[in-house]
């Protein structure tokens, strides 16, 4: 199991199952970069109101805190732009003395955290950015102009400076995300895109195609799955918190097939009983609905019944 921020959040807030608490704890465990990563979560989690059901990463002050216990002793790696034959070193305003190397066409900067915890970049507009273990970012000499437009690989959170005449946009593999003034959380996985919200409004949107989009508040996370085009998302800050369908729809698709995309969507084994099961069809169109709502609608049309057990569910 990959250890994620969003399973670290869950696990503060008493909202993960026993199973993940124990793969949790044993990560935790495994290295001291591990335990200093989750100290500092679980900081801001004991620092919010006892009512609050989520980690706020949105203050300036949390921001300076990891800014001034991570500047004395760490620096950045950043990449180097080799489409030209020469290169340019710019030192750029970050928290800590930082190096960005860009092409003699200077018309992109990216940088590259190498460095084995979360690293912090002031953008030329004030936003400040925590670039995860391994990720870049990249942006345009342009940036700061007519559009604030950034390129993301990897996992970031992001504090957006609030700009009403400019939306700040970041693009990914899959998704793009638009926002004026926010903060937020954004990860790449294997086979889908994560975003969770901190502060403000952020629309959350597929890449090919912007129509397939969300709105999301404060407390509020989405998921993009790049093969299924399915979009998920949930409030954090309610009693059942489970992920919804925006929208997904088949059309005389065999059952095999459903239930294998409903393996990655919302991470649950399900068995067929028989061959015959596996080659029934079904047209159907769901709309805002979680996983039992759509599981039972199927199971109705099909007449079949759900035996749940500890880590599958039989259709039979």
């Amino acid at each position: 199991m990959k250890i994620t921020t969003e399973l670290l959040t869950d696990y503060l807030n008493k909202q993960s199952n026993e199973a993940t608490n124990k793969e949790i704890e044993a990560w935790i465990k495994r290295e001291p970069k591990n335990k200093r990563y989750f100290e500092e979560l679980q900081f801001y989690w004991h620092n919010e109101p006892e009512n609050s059901r989520q980690i706020e990463f949105d203050t300036e002050e949390a921001l300076k805190s990891i800014q001034n216990k991570r500047a004395a002793k760490k620096q950045f790696r950043f990449k180097k732009l080799l489409r030209y034959a020469a290169v340019i070193t710019l030192l750029i305003a970050t928290s800590i003395t930082s190096y960005i190397f860009v092409s003699t066409d200077f018309n992109k900067v990216i940088i590259e955290n190498q460095m084995l915890s979360e690293k912090s970049v002031e953008l030329p507009d004030g936003s400040k950015i925590l670039l995860a273990q391994g990720s870049t970012l990249s942006y345009s000499k342009s940036f700061n102009e007519k559009e604030r437009l950034v390129q993301l690989s990897g996992e970031a959170f992001f504090n957006v400076s609030k700009d009403k005449t400019r939306p700040f946009i970041i693009t990914t593999k899959r998704t793009k995300t638009r926002v004026l003034g926010t903060s937020f959380r954004i990860s790449e996985e294997n086979s889908y895109t994560n975003i969770t919200v901190y502060s403000g409004i952020v629309e959350f949107m597929e890449n090919l195609n912007t129509s397939n989009k969300v709105k999301l508040l404060k407390g509020e996370s989405a998921r993009f799955f790049e093969r299924t085009k399915v979009l998920l998302s949930k409030n954090n800050q309610t009693s059942n918190q489970e992920f919804r369908v925006k929208h997904l729809e088949y059309k005389n698709a065999k059952l095999e097939t459903i239930c294998k995309d409903f393996k990655e969507i919302f991470n649950t084994d399900i068995k067929l009983g028989n061959d015959r099961i596996k080659e029934l069809r079904i047209s159907t169109t769901f709309e805002n609905q979680n996983f039992e709502n759509i599981l039972q609608s199927i199971c109705f049309s099909l007449d079949l019944d759900i035996e749940k057990n500890n880590d599958h569910i039989l259709l039979k």
